[in-house]
């Protein structure tokens, strides 16, 4: 199968709207390349986009994401270029978009050759299926996760399984919202939680997430396909003890009551995918719904954040 390949570059200031943008257009999940410095953006030609030798030496952020090759795909790409040029009035940096036919091949042996075996907070491995498991004394999770977003790799992930490993108790049950490739869901069992739970609207993410579930040899994790954007998903999920929800900072504002609806009392929730411009935004908005934060974490532009019921 063949797909369209859109690489949308531009400072992290815009890289949260712009993945959140690329999800809601259908893309399987999106990846991001960081710490591009302003000499490089020079080499590509884009002085226009950026101000190169200002003096700014902000990170530049190449966010990816792949569409089906078809006509669709293609209306689907005029979309997201018609969204980039109204960054700036938003208040957002500009961005540069380009595009490329790929096929599965090509994108999947360039991503296994990216992606090595990660350490992440002080007891997980993360391994790619494709790698020996090394010797380690850490607990290992094999992933692959195909065209979902969560490899451990990305700040937002890292911290989010760092908050969680400090977080899962024997008699815990769990639930991740918006699962990817199952990561946070398969951690949180393989770290002792009794009973996980994912859901994600994409049934490729829900299809790698149960498949990376056999490759660990996980039971008692359910992932489910449902649409959160339907007041019917929420009532149908499991109330738990501990929920994490690594989305946007928007989609995060946008689902806050449901998912406090989901914990059980003195429940506890991990919120991360937060870009630094919107986190006392978010911040307030669950303590003012009944949240106490209690721990706070952050690794360059993104924060995640540890939160209580009242």
């Amino acid at each position: 199968m063949r797909w369209l390949e859109l690489s949308v570059t531009t400072s992290p200031q815009s890289s949260e709207a712009v993945a959140a943008k690329l999800l809601e257009l259908g893309a399987g999940g999106v990846s991001f390349e960081e710490n591009w410095d302003w000499d490089k953006a020079a080499r590509l030609g884009l002085g226009d986009i950026f101000p190169i030798g200002s003096g700014q030496k902000e990170n530049i952020v190449v966010i990816r994401g792949y569409l089906p090759l078809s006509f669709l795909g293609r209306q689907k790409t005029t979309r997201l270029g018609e969204f980039l040029s109204g960054l700036q009035g938003f208040g957002l940096a500009p961005a540069s978009l380009s595009s490329r036919e790929v096929d599965d091949s090509l994108w999947n042996e360039a991503w296994k050759q990216y992606w090595q075996p990660t350490a992440v907070g002080e007891k997980l491995l993360i391994v790619p299926s494709w790698h020996e498991a090394p010797s380690d004394p850490r607990l290992t999770l094999l992933l692959d996760p195909g065209p979902a977003f969560g490899t451990g790799t990305h700040e937002s992930t890292r911290l989010c399984l760092e908050l969680l490993e400090g977080q899962i108790r024997n008699s815990d049950s769990m639930l991740d919202i918006g699962c990817g490739s199952g990561i946070l869901a398969l951690a949180a069992r393989l770290l002792g939680a009794r009973a996980v739970w994912g859901v994600d609207r994409d049934e490729a993410a829900v299809r790698f997430s149960r498949e990376n579930a056999v490759l660990n040899g996980l039971d008692a994790v359910t992932f489910m396909e449902a649409d959160l954007n339907s007041a019917s998903c929420w009532r149908i999920l499991p109330k738990v003890d501990l929920v994490a929800a690594n989305l946007t900072a928007d989609l995060l504002l946008l689902f806050r009551d449901n998912l406090r609806g989901v914990l059980l009392p003195l429940g506890r929730i991990i919120v991360s995918g937060i870009i630094r411009q919107r986190l006392d935004e978010v911040k307030e908005s669950f303590v003012h719904a009944g949240f106490v934060l209690t721990e706070e974490k952050s690794d360059g532009e993104w924060s995640a954040l540890l939160l209580e019921l009242k």
